[in-house]
């Protein structure tokens, strides 16, 4: 009998070890061969557990069975960690930085944040200046750098405004382990004063991602220079909503099953005559309609700065003063960006208040600055800051 019962409990601190293995795996987005051997092996130790707790009934003795899951809530966080990914090269690192600052500053829950940068070519030390501004914060995260596979890229439509970090968000479902069914996309372009937790336990469905509808080009069929300028050839319902790619909680499951990043990619190449707003349209294009609108504040984008009151914009007054004053995700959607020093966007100070809490205090676009981007693009200096694309220093 004594035998019987320490056999009993050694299981079950076995059990209780490899489910600890298992959430700690699940907060670092291991390798899923990983995760796999834990689960088969949890799957046998309950086994036994099971034939010991049978074979106790069956000599009448009482022999209360585990639930695998109840152990695990004393040594792990309650709630599944919040994954989110964004993509940057060395030209975005900085504001890449003061986006997922906001993030954790704005977090309202004790949730495990996993970060998954889709690194573009971020410098060392670059590196070391994003993580020491994110441990300012007293929020779990763990930091992943994932190199993205290029080769899954080649011959698609580049300009001046998209490179193929442009594309990496079609790669998250090839990028993050197989076990990872949600995921939040953000662009570096952002200030997050949200709680990201309310996103995160958004009901999905069946839905390819929950989004919010662009502000520049509602539909599918909106003229003066959209995407999906051939939505009649493609078969699109011209009343097809459009959504602005810069926010996405996306069903990584579905993107899987039905193949959505490859299937964008292809459409990319076919269609790259009518290509605006790069893998934007693609999503669109292919997601058919097939997405869960978010409320607007989810996503703020200028146009809302536009308008000299609510009767001239599409919001009745409550929604308009909300999106105006007090969004979750402020969108620098255009350009000159709020780190350029031409910018003019109303919420250019809310973007230096974060940057300014990061490794960045105290940077500004000076003229030097500027002067040495042009040269270091050969442009001369006659010409107009604003038409430059260049790098951070």
């Amino acid at each position: 009998m004594f035998r019987f019962l320490v056999n009993y409990r050694i299981l079950q601190a076995k059990l209780v070890r490899l489910e600890q293995s298992k959430a700690e795996m699940e907060t670092t987005l291991v390798d899923g061969k990983q995760l796999a051997k834990v689960e088969r092996e949890m799957t046998k130790v309950i086994a036994q557990i099971e034939a010991i707790a049978a074979k106790a009934q069956r000599s009448g003795l009482e022999v209360r069975t585990i639930d695998t899951r109840l152990q695990t809530q004393q040594t792990v966080l309650l709630n599944e960690p919040i994954v989110l990914v964004c993509s940057a090269d060395e030209n975005y690192a900085m504001p890449m930085t003061a986006m997922l600052y906001s993030v954790l500053a704005n977090l309202k829950t004790n949730t495990h944040v996993l970060i998954s940068v889709l690194d573009g070519g971020i410098h060392p030390s670059t590196k070391q200046k994003v993580l020491q501004s994110l441990q300012q914060q007293h929020i779990q995260f763990h930091l992943d750098w994932i190199q993205p596979d290029h080769t899954l890229l080649q011959g698609l439509p580049l300009n001046h405004r998209f490179t193929l970090a442009a594309y990496y968000r079609l790669l998250i479902s090839e990028s993050l382990p197989a076990h990872v069914n949600k995921a939040i996309y953000l662009d570096c372009d952002m200030i997050v004063q949200g709680n990201v937790a309310a996103l995160w336990q958004a009901e999905m469905g069946d839905d390819y991602a929950l989004a919010v509808q662009d502000d520049y080009q509602p539909l599918v069929s909106s003229r003066g220079g959209c995407g999906l300028s051939n939505y009649q050839e493609l078969g699109l319902n011209p009343e097809q909503k459009y959504f602005n790619s810069g926010l996405l909680v996306i069903n990584l499951k579905k993107w899987r099953e039905d193949d959505i990043g490859s299937k964008v990619l292809e459409f990319s190449r076919q269609n790259w005559t009518h290509i605006v707003n790069a893998d934007q349209d693609g999503l669109n294009a292919v997601f058919q309609g097939h997405w869960g609108q978010l409320s607007e504040r989810w996503n703020q984008m200028p146009s809302i700065y536009t308008y000299a009151s609510w009767q001239e914009s599409p919001y009745d007054a409550i929604a308009f003063q909300a999106l105006q004053d007090h969004p979750y995700i402020t969108h620098y959607t255009n350009a000159p960006k709020p780190w350029r020093q031409q910018c003019e966007h109303p919420a250019k100070a809310l973007f230096y208040a974060y940057l300014d809490q990061t490794a960045w205090r105290g940077w500004r676009d000076t003229l030097w600055r500027r002067i040495g981007r042009k040269v270091r693009k050969g442009i001369p200096l006659s010409r107009t800051l604003s038409n430059t694309i260049a790098p951070l220093k």
